[in-house]
C-alpha cells in the first residue's frame, strides 16, 4: 500500500515576505519606468524649445539675408520689430521699356531655364529694382520703381523671338507678365538687364491676448496691414523672447531705435523656456531654459 506524504503550507510569515518581496521588485521597475520617462521628457522639451527658437530666428534671417544696404535699405529698427525690403523674386526686363511698363519672361519654359523666379507672385505695392547703364547724368546702379499692376501677356507678344531671350518653344507655349509702374523709369534700361523684386515687410515680437508672446508679420503697402503670428507661442522669463540688436560694419551697437541706413549686421536673440515643468533629479529649476542667437550679414557691405 502506497505511502501518503502530508504537504506543508505556506506559513503566513512566509506569504506576507512573498509579497513584499514582490511589491519591492516591482515598485523599483516602476521607479525605473518612471526616471526613464522623465529623462526622456526633459530630451524632448529642449529639443521642442530649441526648434522652436530656431524657428524664429529663421524665419527672420531667410528675409534679411535677402535685403541689401544698397537698393533694399532697413527701414525701421528696434529691440523689438524691424522693417525692410525682402527680396521676393527676380527676373530679367525681355523687351525695351515704354517709359512705365516693362514685360519679364515667364516664370516656366519649355526649354526648362529660369529667366523669372519668385518665391511669391508680386503684387501691386511691390517694388522693381532694375540695373540701369550710366549716364552723363548719373552712374551705373539700379533704380526703384513701384508696381501698379502686375498681370500676364501672350508671351509671343511680350517676350517675342526677336527679343533674343527666349526660344521658338519658349515662345509658344506660356504667358510672359506685363508690369506697369507708378513712375516713369530713368534712362539707362534696356533689355536683358536684370530685375529685382522686392516686398516691404515687418516683424514684431508682440504679446498677444493670452498673456504669451509671438513672432508676427505684417506686410506694408501705403501702411502695415494687422500683424499676423507667424512662430510661437514664446514664454519668456522677462520681457520679449526674441530681440534684434543692430551693428555697423566696424562692429559699433547701433541704438535701433527708429530708421537707420548703417546697419551691417543683425542679430537675432532668442531665449525662452519650456511650457511645462520637467522634474529631474538634481534639476533645480523646473522650468526648462535655452537661448539662440542668429547673426545676418547684410549684403553689400
Amino acid at each position: 500500500m502506497p505511502s501518503i506524504h502530508a504537504r506543508r503550507a505556506v506559513s503566513l510569515v512566509e506569504l506576507l515576505t512573498g509579497i513584499v518581496v514582490a511589491a519591492l521588485v516591482v515598485l523599483m521597475a516602476v521607479s525605473h519606468v518612471v526616471r526613464h520617462q522623465r529623462a526622456y521628457d526633459a530630451i524632448a522639451a529642449g529639443i521642442d524649445l530649441r526648434t522652436r527658437l530656431r524657428d524664429a530666428s529663421d524665419l527672420v534671417a531667410a528675409d534679411l539675408r535677402g535685403s541689401s544696404s544698397a537698393g533694399d535699405s532697413i527701414l525701421f529698427a528696434s529691440d523689438t520689430a524691424v522693417e525692410f525690403y525682402s527680396a521676393i523674386g527676380s527676373s530679367t526686363v525681355c523687351t525695351a521699356p515704354t517709359s512705365a511698363r516693362i514685360t519679364l519672361p515667364p516664370d516656366t519654359l519649355a526649354s526648362g531655364r529660369a529667366l523669372s523666379s519668385w518665391v511669391t507672385t508680386p503684387d501691386t505695392g511691390d517694388y522693381v529694382l532694375i540695373f540701369k547703364d550710366s549716364s552723363s547724368a548719373s552712374p551705373a546702379g539700379w533704380t526703384r520703381a513701384r508696381i501698379a499692376s502686375f498681370g500676364t501677356t501672350p508671351t509671343f507678344t511680350g517676350c517675342p523671338l526677336s527679343a533674343g531671350l527666349l526660344s521658338a518653344s519658349d515662345v509658344g507655349s506660356g504667358r510672359s507678365y506685363e508690369v506697369s509702374l507708378t513712375s516713369a523709369l530713368t534712362a539707362g534700361v534696356h533689355r536683358g538687364h536684370p530685375v529685382r523684386i522686392v516686398r516691404r515687410v515687418r516683424y514684431d515680437v508682440y504679446r498677444g491676448g493670452d498673456g504669451k508672446w509671438y513672432l508676427g508679420y505684417r506686410r506694408c503697402t501705403g501702411g502695415c496691414a494687422p500683424v499676423q503670428p507667424v512662430s510661437g507661442p514664446y514664454e519668456g522669463s522677462v520681457g520679449p523672447p526674441i530681440k534684434f540688436r543692430y551693428f555697423t560694419h566696424s562692429g559699433a551697437s547701433l541704438a535701433g531705435s527708429g530708421p537707420t541706413t548703417d546697419v551691417a549686421r543683425v542679430e537675432i536673440v532668442s531665449r525662452a523656456r519650456y511650457r511645462r515643468p520637467v522634474r529631474l533629479p538634481g534639476l533645480s529649476a523646473p522650468l526648462v531654459a535655452d537661448s539662440a542667437t542668429v547673426t545676418v550679414a547684410i549684403r553689400n557691405r
